[in-house]
C-alpha cells in the first residue's frame, strides 16, 4: 500500500513539472527563433561623433568617411560635432555609450596627448575605447599667416629668437605636444594661444590675429594653395612628396621633430569582435576607393592599414610616448 502511494505521488509530481518543462522549452525555442530572426548589424543609423567644431580637418575627414561608410554598410552614418575641452567632451560621450556599434568617434593624435595636459580626465584614452580602424597619417607643417612680415622659415625662426614672446602660435586644444616639442627642440620662447579646435584657430591665423600654427595639410592645405597661408617647414626625416619645396625642421637645424598627425575610428570599450571586424572591413573598402585616396593625398595624408590591431598599436604607442615627453619637458596638467 505504501508503494502504491509513493508511485501515485511520483506521477502527480511529474504532472506538475510537465507544464514547467514545456514552458522552458518554449522560451528556449522562442529565444533561438528571435535571435535567428533579428537583423544583422547595423539595423539602424550609426552615429559618428567628431569631438571638434565643424570646419576643421577632423570634420572634413569624418564626413567623407561617414558618407562612404553609409554606402558600404547600407545604413546611414550620421555625423555629430560635439566639440569642447580639446576633444574630451565628444570622446567622453562615446566612452560612456553602449558598446553596440551605433556610437563611434573619429579621433586623432590629440586623443592620446590631451591626457598629459588635463588632470581630471573623465576616461582613459586607451582602456575605455575599442580600436576599430586607422585612417591615415600625415606630417605636421609650420604655417604662417600671409600677412606675417617674416616670409621664410629662417626669417621666422630668427624673429622668434630675437623677440621672445613676440611670435604668436595658435594651438587647437588645451595643449599641443608638437608645439611643446618644437619649443623644447628649438629653444625658442614664443606665445602659445589656445583655441577650442583647428577651425577657429585657422580663422584667426588667416586674419593675422596670430602669426603661425603647426598643423596638417588636412586643415591648412586649401588655404596654403589659395595663398592665404604660407607653409614654412614640415616634421619628419624627409620632405613631403606633395609639398617638396617645404624644408624639414631638421634642414633648418632643429633636430628631433619626429611627429606625425593621424586619424582613426574608435568605439566604446568592450565592442563585440564581430562588430569591430565588420566595421574594419567596411573601412578597408572605403580606404581603397580612388576618390577617397585622392582626397587624402591632397591633404598630405598617407592611407594607413585600417586594421584594429594597427589602430591599437598607434594609440597605445603614442599614449606612452607623450607621457615620457611630459616627464622630459616637465609638462604640468591643468584642472
Amino acid at each position: 500500500m505504501q508503494n502504491l502511494n509513493l508511485l501515485s505521488q511520483t506521477f502527480s509530481f511529474k504532472r506538475q513539472l510537465t507544464p514547467i518543462f514545456l514552458l522552458i522549452a518554449f522560451m528556449s525555442f522562442a529565444n533561438c527563433s528571435f535571435a535567428q530572426a533579428s537583423p544583422e548589424y547595423p539595423n539602424k543609423p550609426i552615429k559618428l561623433i567628431i569631438p571638434f567644431p565643424a570646419g576643421g580637418s577632423s570634420d572634413g575627414i569624418g564626413r567623407q568617411v561617414a558618407d562612404k561608410l553609409s554606402g558600404v554598410l547600407k545604413q546611414t552614418v550620421v555625423v555629430e560635432n560635439k566639440g569642447g575641452a580639446g576633444g574630451i567632451i565628444g570622446a567622453d560621450a562615446v566612452a560612456k555609450s553602449a558598446p553596440d556599434g551605433y556610437t563611434l568617434v573619429l579621433v586623432d593624435v590629440f586623443h592620446t596627448s590631451t591626457p598629459i595636459y588635463t588632470r581630471k580626465m573623465p576616461y582613459n584614452a586607451v582602456k575605455d575605447f575599442t580600436p576599430v580602424s586607422l585612417i591615415g597619417r600625415s606630417p605636421a607643417f609650420l604655417v604662417a599667416s600671409a600677412t606675417f612680415e617674416q616670409k621664410t622659415a629662417k626669417d621666422t625662426l630668427a624673429f622668434a629668437k630675437a623677440n621672445p614672446q613676440k611670435l604668436t602660435m595658435a594651438i587647437a586644444g588645451t595643449g599641443s605636444v608638437v608645439v611643446d616639442l618644437f619649443k623644447a627642440r628649438s629653444g625658442l620662447d614664443f606665445m602659445s594661444v589656445p583655441y577650442k579646435g583647428s577651425s577657429p584657430a585657422m580663422i584667426d591665423l588667416i586674419s593675422g590675429q596670430v602669426n603661425v600654427m603647426i598643423t596638417t595639410m588636412a586643415s591648412a592645405g586649401t588655404h596654403v594653395k589659395s595663398g592665404k597661408l604660407r607653409a614654412l617647414a614640415v616634421t619628419g626625416g624627409k620632405r613631403n612628396a606633395d609639398f617638396a619645396d617645404i624644408p624639414t625642421f631638421t634642414e633648418l637645424g632643429i633636430q628631433g621633430m619626429d611627429y606625425e598627425q593621424w586619424f582613426g575610428i574608435m568605439g566604446p570599450a568592450n565592442l563585440p569582435k564581430p562588430i569591430v571586424d565588420k566595421l574594419a572591413n567596411a573601412m578597408e573598402q572605403v580606404l581603397r576607393m580612388p576618390d577617397v585616396r585622392e582626397r587624402l593625398a591632397g591633404m598630405a595624408l598617407e592611407v594607413a592599414s585600417p586594421t584594429p590591431d594597427e589602430m591599437r598599436r598607434k594609440v597605445e604607442g603614442d599614449a606612452a610616448r607623450w607621457v615620457k615627453l611630459a616627464q622630459e619637458l616637465d609638462i604640468k596638467p591643468i584642472d
